[in-house]
Order: structure tokens, then C-alpha cells, then sequence
């Protein structure tokens, strides 16, 4: 048979209240240490919002350099856009500008070399030239050959010859052009007047001749007189 022996343990007085303190003592500093490493948590969140926050105000910062950049850039290519076709136009009418004088120099030269040209007033051409929809660009250059060779006051009348339907029209340069109010035409010039203008046919009329008649202002007579013909097939 198996022997049983008992153990005695011996009862000392305090010794609940020891093993109560010493647990009392364990969660006490387990409540200090966690209190002070979750302020230390909340320290460093803290920190860590702070940099997020002045990085955020820096990149806030950046962006509305960059956005005023921006549209600084984009105002700046608008301007300079707007001058290039300013300057673009400019020189176009530098150009025509300059073709202009050259064809003036060009009658002038032509004017004091021909000793042919009649005395008195004259029309170099008439030129036509067809656009769209019956529309046609003309010109004409009217010019003078004195002794004195003084500006004056030209009276110019210029009307289209045809037929409407069957009947032979005469129809006034002033109601083809609406640039030109009314007819006769006032000019003033020295030397030569260059003209020229946009003139839109009436439907069922067939221009065949253009008819300009000169004459000084302090006169009556006309001083030239002469048909110039419309452009064939047109």
C-alpha cells in the first residue's frame, strides 16, 4: 500500500496582504509606464501633425506661386500673341503701303517720260477683276499734263453700258458700289488719282462697256471722254 504524508504549510500572518500590495504596486507602475509612453505617442502624433500641417501650408504656398506663374505665362503668350498679328498686320499694310508708292513713282516716272501723253486729263485703263457671285474689283487711274501742272479739282462721271433683257441700260457706277454715294465723283489730285472700288452687277444685266467722262470743276465741257470694254466671257 501507498504512503500518504501530508504537507504542512505554514500560515504567516500578512502574507495576503503582501502579495496584494505587490500586485497593487505592478498595476500601478503598468498604469505609469502606459500613461507615459501614450503621452510620448501623443507628443510625437502631435509633432508629426504640426510638420504635416506646415508641409501642407508650404505646398498651399507653392501652389499659388505656381498658379500665378502660370497664368503670368499664359497672359504673357496672349500679349505676345496679340502683338505678333498686330505686328503681322502692320507690316501687311507697310507692305501695301509700299506697293502703293512704288506704282505712284512708277505713273510719275511714266507721266514726266511720256511725251506722247495727251495735254489735259486722261485714264491710263480700266481694270476689272472678277470675285464671286457677279461681284467684280475695278480700278482706274485718272491723270492730267498742264503747262503749271497745279493740283485741281476733278469731276469724274462713270456709268456701265449694256443690255437688260433686250434693251440697251445705262446704269451709274454709284449703284453698283455702295461705297460711292452718288455720282459725279469729286477728285483732287496733281499729277495722277488712283481708284479703284468693289461694284456688284444687277441680276439680268450684261455689262459690255464702261464709259468715264472727265472735266475740270470750274467747267462745263467735259475734257475727256472714252469707253473702256467689259471683260469678254465674264
Amino acid at each position: 500500500m501507498t504512503e500518504r504524508r501530508s504537507i504542512v504549510v505554514t500560515h504567516r500572518i500578512g502574507y495576503k496582504y503582501w502579495l496584494l500590495g505587490s500586485l497593487m504596486a505592478v498595476g500601478l507602475s503598468s498604469f505609469i509606464l502606459g500613461k507615459w509612453w501614450g503621452q510620448a505617442e501623443l507628443a510625437d502624433v502631435i509633432n508629426e501633425r504640426q510638420q504635416l500641417t506646415s508641409k501642407v501650408s508650404e505646398l498651399a504656398a507653392s501652389l499659388d506661386f505656381k498658379s500665378t506663374e502660370l497664368e503670368m505665362v499664359r497672359l504673357n503668350a496672349t500679349v505676345d500673341s496679340v502683338a505678333l498679328e498686330n505686328t503681322r498686320q502692320e507690316m501687311i499694310v507697310l507692305q501695301k503701303n509700299i506697293n502703293r508708292n512704288e506704282e505712284q513713282l512708277g505713273l510719275y516716272k511714266e507721266l514726266l517720260g511720256d511725251s506722247n501723253q495727251p495735254t489735259g486729263l486722261s485714264i491710263t485703263a480700266f481694270d476689272l477683276t472678277p470675285l464671286d457671285k457677279g461681284r467684280f474689283a475695278y480700278r482706274w487711274v485718272a491723270r492730267q499734263k498742264t503747262s503749271k501742272m497745279q493740283t485741281s479739282e476733278i469731276v469724274a462721271d462713270i456709268s456701265i453700258i449694256g443690255l437688260e433683257g433686250n434693251q440697251v441700260s445705262t446704269v451709274l457706277l454709284s449703284d453698283l458700289d455702295d461705297e460711292i454715294e452718288k455720282m459725279p465723283i469729286k477728285l483732287t489730285f496733281k499729277y495722277f488719282s488712283i481708284n479703284q472700288g468693289v461694284l456688284s452687277l444687277p441680276v439680268g444685266f450684261n455689262p459690255d462697256k464702261v464709259r468715264i467722262q472727265l472735266r475740270y470743276s470750274w467747267s462745263k465741257a467735259v475734257s475727256y471722254d472714252q469707253n473702256f470694254n467689259w471683260i469678254k466671257g465674264v
